[in-house]
């Protein structure tokens, strides 16, 4: 348990890092020293990996007891952000510059902290090997498994929370997530609860053919809408959302 804690410590250290250098590339001109953040950034990136790696290696295959709820394995995929043909923002908020990328990277550590305070022992955000080819790798023996993302419209007039499930191969239990979700963001932002929506996204239906039980739950989420004319701090929108899921995973994780 204790090497357990202090891998989990060291992954977000080097998540935490590796945004610092990312920002810090945006705005290096000099091209010996880009040089030198792109081989930090590879480095990272493997170290980073290396470490979800051995996580995975010492988690249990537990089944889901209700009672024992606070060993769940839950984790958390950061929507967008790098990836082999370079870098994707996802989408971008038009008034504020904000990239998509980064507030998710703000919900899904906020939800981690939320639920490593609850009493948690396996919660893990990762965006490694989430493009398009490799969608549904993160689904590794996790009892609920969600995607995180935020909306985005051309109007700045649309506002609301959902969630999303695939339109054909979802079960009860992916529903029963995705409403909590919905509702929690709905309820915590104080916005519309736009509900659950079925999709085939790839996303979903990647990690679902990884399902490992009947039991684990797959959802996407969209706490909030980016481009709304009301949200101007985007990093305290996206930490509220964060503590929401949190509740809403917890809530789904208690059992009837």
């Amino acid at each position: 348990m204790e090497n357990k804690v202090s891998l989990h410590r060291l992954r977000n250290i080097l998540l935490e890092m590796h945004q610092d250098v990312l920002g810090m590339k945006e705005n290096v001109k000099d091209e010996q020293f880009s040089e030198y953040v792109n081989t930090l950034l590879f480095q990272l990136k493997g170290a980073r990996e290396m470490s979800t790696q051995l996580l995975r290696s010492i988690q249990k295959d537990n089944t889901m007891d209700r009672d024992a709820r606070l060993k769940s394995v839950i984790t958390l995929e950061v929507g967008h952000g790098p990836h082999p043909a370079g870098f994707e923002p996802g989408a971008v908020d038009a008034r504020t510059k904000t990239e998509e990328w980064k507030v998710n990277h703000v919900c899904a550590l906020a939800c981690k902290q939320y639920l490593d305070t609850v009493g948690y022992e396996d919660v893990l955000v990762t965006d490694e090997n989430n493009y398009l080819s490799k969608v549904g790798w993160n689904n590794h023996k996790s009892d609920v498994f969600i995607s995180v993302h935020h909306n985005a419209f051309s109007s700045d007039k649309a506002q609301g929370a959902e969630a999303l499930v695939h339109d054909t191969l979802a079960n009860d239990n992916d529903l029963k997530l995705a409403k909590l979700c919905s509702a929690a963001f709905a309820r915590e932002l104080k916005i519309p609860d736009r509900g659950v929506k079925t999709r085939g996204l790839s996303v979903l239906a990647g990690a679902i053919n990884n399902r490992w039980k009947d039991t684990q739950a797959v959802c996407l989420v969209e706490p909030y809408f980016i481009t709304g004319k009301t949200v101007d701090d985007h990093a305290s929108w996206s930490n509220r959302a964060g503590v929401a899921m949190g509740m809403a995973i917890n809530e789904f994780l208690r059992g009837p």
